[in-house]
C-alpha cells in the first residue's frame, strides 16, 4: 500500500511538472527568440533609406552667366572710358577709325551713321557672326549678332558704347523674315537658361575681343611714311 501510494506521488509531481513547462512555453510564445537588444529590423529599414538618401549628390542649382547692363535703360550694354594721356583727340579718333576699318572689313553690314569730326564722335552699326562652342574642340555658327557702336573721343581718352544688341538667325523654311531677339530677352528670360546663356558667352566673347583690338589700335600711334608725300 505505501509503495503504491509512492507512485501514485511520483505520477502526480511528473504530471504537474508537464503542465508547468508546457504553460510556460506557449504563455510567451516568443519568450525563446526575443532579444531585447537586437536591431529593429523595420528601424533598421527606415535609417538605412534615411542614410542612402543622405549620401547622394545634391544636384546644385544652375548659375545664371552676368551679362553687363545698364541700370538705367535696363539694355545690354557694354561701355568704357579709356585712358590714353600721351594721346590727343584727333590723334584718338584717327586710330579708331583705323580699326572700324580693319575689324569690318569684311563684315556684310557696317554703316557709319555719323561721324562728325568736329565733336570727334562716331556711331555705327554692325554686325559679326555668332559661333557657339559645344566645347573647345568644336563650334558652329548660329546666326549673327547686331548692335549699335558709339565712339567719342577728348584728350587724353576715349569712350566707348556697344548696346541694342540683336541675335539675327535666318528665317525657318517656308517664311522669308529672320528671327531677331533682343538680348535683354536672353538676360532675363527663365525659358531655357542654358540656351540663352550660350548665345550671351559666345556674343561676351567676341565683343570682348573686339574692346581688346580698339584698345590696341587706340595704343597705338599713326606712323607717316616719310616717301609717302
Amino acid at each position: 500500500m505505501i509503495h503504491y501510494t509512492k507512485t501514485i506521488a511520483l505520477l502526480a509531481t511528473m504530471f504537474l511538472g508537464l503542465s508547468i513547462s508546457v504553460a510556460q512555453d506557449y504563455s510567451k510564445p516568443d519568450s525563446a527568440v526575443y532579444d531585447p537588444y537586437a536591431t529593429d529590423t523595420a528601424s533598421s529599414f527606415l535609417e538605412s533609406g534615411k542614410s542612402s538618401e543622405a549620401t547622394q549628390p545634391v544636384r546644385k542649382p544652375y548659375i545664371r552667366f552676368v551679362t553687363p547692363f545698364d541700370t538705367i535703360t535696363e539694355l545690354v550694354t557694354y561701355a568704357d572710358i579709356i585712358n590714353e594721356d600721351e594721346a590727343v583727340t584727333d590723334s584718338l579718333y584717327w586710330r579708331a577709325k583705323r580699326w572700324i576699318k580693319h575689324e569690318f572689313k569684311s563684315s556684310k553690314k557696317q554703316v557709319i551713321k555719323k561721324d562728325d569730326k568736329k565733336e570727334f564722335k562716331i556711331v555705327m552699326e554692325g554686325e559679326f557672326p555668332l559661333y557657339i562652342e559645344a566645347n573647345k574642340f568644336s563650334k558652329s555658327q548660329n546666326g549673327r549678332v547686331a548692335f549699335d557702336m558709339e565712339l567719342r573721343f577728348k584728350e587724353g581718352r576715349y569712350k566707348y558704347k556697344i548696346n541694342n544688341l540683336v541675335h539675327v538667325v535666318d528665317p525657318p523654311p517656308g517664311e522669308d523674315k529672320e528671327i531677331k531677339t533682343y538680348f535683354e530677352f536672353y538676360r532675363k528670360s527663365t525659358v531655357n537658361p542654358k540656351g540663352n546663356d550660350a548665345v550671351l558667352i559666345a556674343a561676351d566673347k567676341k565683343i570682348n575681343k573686339m574692346i581688346r583690338d580698339l584698345k590696341k589700335y587706340c595704343k597705338e600711334p599713326i606712323f607717316v611714311d616719310e616717301d609717302d608725300w
